[in-house]
């Protein structure tokens, strides 16, 4: 076991099996194993965590996760978002640095979550969040709601999250692509502890973004450049891509 403390990093699987989207993702297993433990491999790959942990109110995912090796912990009903289910498990963790790796990101890049610990680490300046973003290009993306959008400023601070195509390019001037958001955030363990009880404006909801709560409350977001090209899973053609994917690797 690595030290942990200030300098200390756990990632955190935060796995809700009602996804309104597509019922049961988390325990879909046509791929030989529940889509949440992909995910796990993934951050295990990246060796850089003290622990690996599953954070969920379902059994099933419980019983999934101890039969896989993965420590589970069980939590309350009442977080509303998965960073506010693992700010309810890091009220009992010790370490500097929680990274929220959300499960329906089965192929996110262990390169990216090392860079994410690494920038946590350096706190230079002090970061309450970072997170990671790629380039969208694809016009059918561009235009999809379940493709969440990064708006970023030139210190590569997030702006603005949002399920619309943004910025908006109204001149036709701008020939960069848009950022899309993948689905993970490492905080400071203060920062994450702080969110379940922060207030909102109704940004956070009316997007259907927990992300938005943290900008209107002042929590500032690093966005990262992934390496990889990861995919979130929120309908059912998302995991179809993905096995197919999938399948490509392993044969």
């Amino acid at each position: 076991m690595k030290t942990r403390g200030k300098t200390g990093a756990i990632a955190i699987i935060p796995v809700r099996v009602d996804s309104q989207r597509l019922p049961g993702k988390a325990l879909l297993a046509e791929s030989g194993k529940p889509l949440f433990l992909h995910t796990c491999d993934q951050a295990l790959l990246a060796e850089c965590f003290d622990e690996v942990l599953v954070a969920t109110d379902d059994e099933r995912v419980v019983e999934a996760a101890g039969s896989a090796g993965i420590k589970p912990i069980m939590t309350s009903d009442r977080p509303r978002t998965g960073s506010e289910r693992c700010a309810e498990v890091a009220t009992e963790l010790d370490a500097g640095v929680v990274v929220n790796i959300q499960g329906d990101w089965p192929e996110v890049d262990p390169r990216d979550l090392r860079a994410l610990v690494d920038i946590m680490r350096a706190q230079e300046p002090e970061i309450g969040c970072a997170t990671l973003a790629a380039p969208l290009t694809d016009p059918r993306r561009i235009e999809d709601p379940n493709v969440v959008k990064i708006v970023r400023g030139h210190d590569a601070g997030a702006l603005y999250f949002s399920r619309l195509p943004v910025p908006y390019d109204r001149a036709d001037i701008d020939n960069r692509s848009l950022l899309r958001h993948i689905g993970v955030y490492a905080f400071s363990r203060s920062a994450l502890l702080s969110i379940p009880d922060l207030p909102s404006s109704g940004l956070d909801e009316r997007e259907g973004l927990e992300q938005l709560k943290f900008l209107e409350n002042r929590i500032p977001i690093k966005v990262l450049d992934a390496a990889g090209d990861p995919w979130g899973i929120e309908v059912r053609a998302d995991y179809d891509a993905f096995l197919q994917r999938n399948a490509q690797r392993t044969s």
